[in-house]
């Protein structure tokens, strides 16, 4: 063989895998941005080597400001701990100026009579603003302090907290310390080649090959050791770390020199130690599960850099989790005095530092060596799809054994890990951040039972928006699988929906059963709140799993359009919202129409459902759909509102009345809109108006034209005029119940004292109850949406579902009445097939109303 074909050198074969490293992480981030817009939903700017420019220095500050947060961790650290030996911390000129009046004053008594009041005011608010605590209860601390001790009882800040200056053999300090060091160490182990996203595809140690080509081996294992330095911008400023701490510790020369003799060996020796741990996860996990393990390791480096800024926050932390803290601090922790080389006294030596630095370096990569050297003697582990034997499941004969859907399901959510930590740790590690950001408002949380539930259902509302798509997408191509069961795939994602709102009950629960814990006299609101979460996580979830698409060529999911996506998100909030802001009426609005939203939604899917592989032949349900009607109400009452807002700043007069003209306005364009749009589709006003429906006593329908003959018409009108009557005087019975509770009996009395005082109000809110709710009304909600989910539910349900949709766009005082109002319309609706009847019951209903609030 010639000398041009000889096998490369062992240092260029090196740079040529590196190189080749480097140029596979630039794939790699082309592929992250495109999961990026593909669930975003939206295109991405792709930055080229100016982005990566950008992404590097970035990640500059985030280790500096690493480096800043140990220190400050370590400083409110010594602080607590100065504190719980009974001291307090204070100025060095508050204290100076304390101890020469000491001289002064041989009593304690009459010394803290002698310190001035302005310097207590001073201090005090000095206190306050690093503890939160009250400046009137941090004075009279200082006071009593001063009274029982005198300068004794206090520390000046610069002893109390000298920083990483001084670390001694003070266990708090030592721990936090060592805690956040640990933290930075973990973030970089498991940062590898780059966040990972893509964590459901297969992995395979491809590297393997490269031992067949006559390369040495030797060259082929460091050059993939050292393959995260090359790939990972986030190792290329991680020296700035060691350098800061050491320079904090000691001064800035010597952090300047520990930047590259210390820091660059341990950010290899930690980079050597993530790839080892890498390696082995690719060849003794089966393929299934690589991916998931990978991006498990992922989220562990994520989450170690967000603690660690976390430690900015530690002085208003402590008092929160000082307590769980207490055990862990009989337990030793020399590791920061060891990075830096202090002693237990807490004097430096740099050269202790380094030695000991380079000995764990030593140790790390030796170790890294070894277990990489181990997994690849021992070969590919794991069980394969192919070669894994068949399990039996051992359901036993729970509820899930008697539906092979929810069995499919639920083995779904055990056996694959990707699903641990898409759809388990990021939602909890995305809540708790937005918790902590809120923690100003979750403060209070152990204050009332509400909030504790407030936040239990946000997280199992969240919960359910992310487990949805997940488990869409981790099936793929073996979804469809289902369109040869004997079972339509309808069943199917109903069985999918069953499952997540009960994972996601569970996990609300169990916060449940700890507000029960803590709040035992609460113990029937909080059942009661846990029945409407079961009601809430069932309509959820069944919007969540509208989100399905069909696999596409390449066999990744289509893109779900952002339209759909918004209109599963309605209503996701309002029933939170109500419970921790305990308004009763928002959270009865937010099961109703998260209830309505899923209905209508699904109307819509279950007509597009059979075309998921050919949507250019879907065929859209016919009109007036449930949605059709929902939007049209829900402009109505929005447009309304907004229109009004000017006119509030004159009154709640000028208010009321500017809402009845807006209100009539915006009926009649509404109205006007939706009929246009029906007629477009061939749906006429008198296909509105009646409604055709065998077995009900329906109208005869001859050359497309109704007869109506006189007779059925005024039985019908009589029939709704009667029952408005009866339900009018049902409604005055009702209001004389509420006058004999105070809460309600002084709500109607207001506005029957501000009615009687004001004509023109009186005689708006005639005209609009009399001429025009009951049109617009009946024609919108029964016209359209009852029909719609007559369509959809039918029975009883439909009946009472549009009959609470009608009651949650009044006043919640009025809900029972309005409520019985719209379920005998519905069936009036429904007996006599026209419209006209609950329009003559409505009419009657409000004018009776009318009279009786006038008087």
């Amino acid at each position: 063989m010639s000398s041009s074909h000889s096998s490369p050198g062992f240092f260029k074969t090196v740079l040529v895998l590196l190189r080749a490293s480097r140029k596979r992480a630039v794939g790699r981030r082309r592929r992250q941005n495109q999961l990026l817009r593909h669930r975003a939903s939206k295109n991405a700017i792709d930055w080229g080597r100016f982005g990566l420019f950008l992404f590097s220095v970035g990640i500059a500050i985030l280790h500096i400001v690493a480096a800043v947060s140990l220190n400050m961790a370590v400083k409110s650290a010594q602080y607590a701990d100065v504190e719980s030996h009974g001291k307090i911390v204070v100025s060095a000129r508050f204290l100076s100026s304390l101890a020469a009046k000491e001289q002064k004053h041989d009593c304690l008594s009459s010394l803290e009579k002698a310190v001035n009041v302005k310097s207590y005011k001073a201090e005090a608010g000095r206190i306050s603003r690093r503890t939160d605590e009250p400046e009137e209860i941090v004075e009279q601390k200082i006071r009593q302090q001063i009274s029982r001790y005198g300068s004794r009882g206090f520390i000046p800040r610069e002893e109390a907290s000298p920083g990483l200056r001084r670390i001694g053999s003070a266990s708090l300090p030592a721990m936090i310390g060592s805690m956040v060091l640990f933290l930075w160490i973990l973030a970089l182990v498991f940062q590898g080649e780059g966040l990972e996203l893509d964590i459901q595809r297969r992995r395979h140690p491809m590297w393997e090959w490269l031992f067949s080509h006559p390369a040495p081996p030797g060259a082929i294992f460091l050059a993939e050791i050292l393959t995260p330095i090359a790939a990972n911008p986030v190792f290329w400023s991680a020296p700035l770390f060691v350098g800061f701490v050491f320079g904090f510790a000691y001064n800035f020369h010597t952090g300047f020199i520990a930047l590259f003799i210390i820091g660059i060996p341990v950010t290899i020796a930690l980079a050597c130690l993530g790839k080892a741990l890498e390696i082995g996860v690719m060849l003794r996990f089966s393929p299934r599960s690589r991916g998931a393990m990978i991006g498990l390791m992922s989220w562990i480096g994520y989450c170690a850099m967000i603690l660690i800024f976390l430690a900015i926050f530690l002085q208003e932390l402590l008092s929160a989790i000082g307590k769980p803290l207490g055990p862990f601090l009989t337990l030793p922790w020399p590791w920061l005095r060891l990075f830096l080389g202090a002693g237990p006294d807490g004097a430096l030596s740099f050269s202790s530092g380094l030695f000991n630095c380079l000995t764990g370096v030593s140790l790390t990569i030796l170790g890294a060596i070894g277990f990489s050297t181990w997994a690849a003697r021992k070969g590919l582990g794991g069980k394969s799809s192919a070669n894994s034997k068949p399990t039996r499941s051992k359901t036993g004969h729970c509820l899930l054994s008697k539906d092979p859907l929810y069995r499919k399901e639920l083995l779904w959510f055990i056996r694959d890990r990707g699903a641990i930590v898409q759809a388990v740790l990021i939602p909890v590690t995305i809540a708790a951040a937005q918790a902590f950001n809120f923690r100003i408002l979750l403060k209070h949380a152990h204050d009332s039972w509400n909030f504790l539930c407030g936040i239990a259902i946000i997280i199992g509302t969240y919960f359910l928006w992310v487990l949805g798509p997940r488990s869409l997408s981790s099936e793929g191509p073996a979804l469809w699988i289902s369109l040869t069961w004997p079972r339509g795939l309808e069943s199917l994602l109903k069985a999918k929906a069953w499952l997540w709102s009960m994972i996601s009950s569970v996990i609300v629960g169990l916060i449940m059963l700890y507000a029960v814990y803590v709040f035992p006299q609460s113990l029937w609101k909080i059942i009661l709140v846990g029945i409407g979460w079961y009601l809430f996580s069932r309509s959820m979830a069944e919007k969540a799993v509208t989100l399905v698409t069909v696999s596409s060529s390449s066999g990744e999911q289509e893109k779900v359009p952002a339209g759909r996506r918004w209109a599963t998100s309605l209503g996701m909030l309002t029933f939170s919202i109500g419970v921790i802001t305990r308004q009763w009426h928002l959270v009865i609005i937010g099961i109703v129409f998260s209830h309505l939203t899923a209905a209508a939604i699904w109307q819509n899917f279950r007509a597009r459902l059979p075309y998921l592989y050919d949507p250019w032949s879907e065929k859209v349900p016919p009109p007036p759909t449930l949605m059709h009607a929902m939007i049209a109400i829900t402009i109505l009452v929005e447009v309304t509102a907004v229109l009004s807002i000017p006119f509030a700043i004159f009154g709640p007069g000028s208010l009321l009345i500017a809402r009845a003209f807006s209100y009539t306005i915006c009926a009649g364009i509404v109205s006007f809109g939706v009929g246009a749009f029906l007629n477009q589709r061939g749906i006429f006003l008198k296909d509105i108006f009646f409604w055709n429906v065998p077995g009900y006593g329906a109208l005869d329908i001859q050359n497309d034209n109704y007869k109506i003959s006189s007779s059925r018409l005024v039985r019908d009108m009589v029939h709704g005029i009667a029952g408005g009557v009866i339900l009018g005087l049902f409604a005055l019975v009702y209001l004389t119940i509420l006058q004999h509770f105070p809460e309600t009996a002084e709500i109607l009395e207001e506005s029957q004292v501000y009615l009687a005082n004001n004509m023109r109000v009186r005689t708006t809110y005639a005209f609009i109850a009399v001429g025009v709710a009951p049109f617009a009304e009946e024609y919108l909600f029964r016209g359209l949406l009852y029909r719609a989910l007559d369509r959809e539910w039918g029975g009883r349900r439909a009946v009472i579902g549009s009959a609470a949709f009608f009651a949650i766009y009044h006043p919640p005082i009025s809900w029972i009445p309005v409520g019985i109002v719209g379920i005998a319309a519905a069936l009036l609706f429904k007996k006599t097939g026209s419209l006209i009847p609950p329009i003559a019951l409505h009419l009657v209903y409000n004018a009776m109303v009318c009279l009786v609030s006038f008087n």
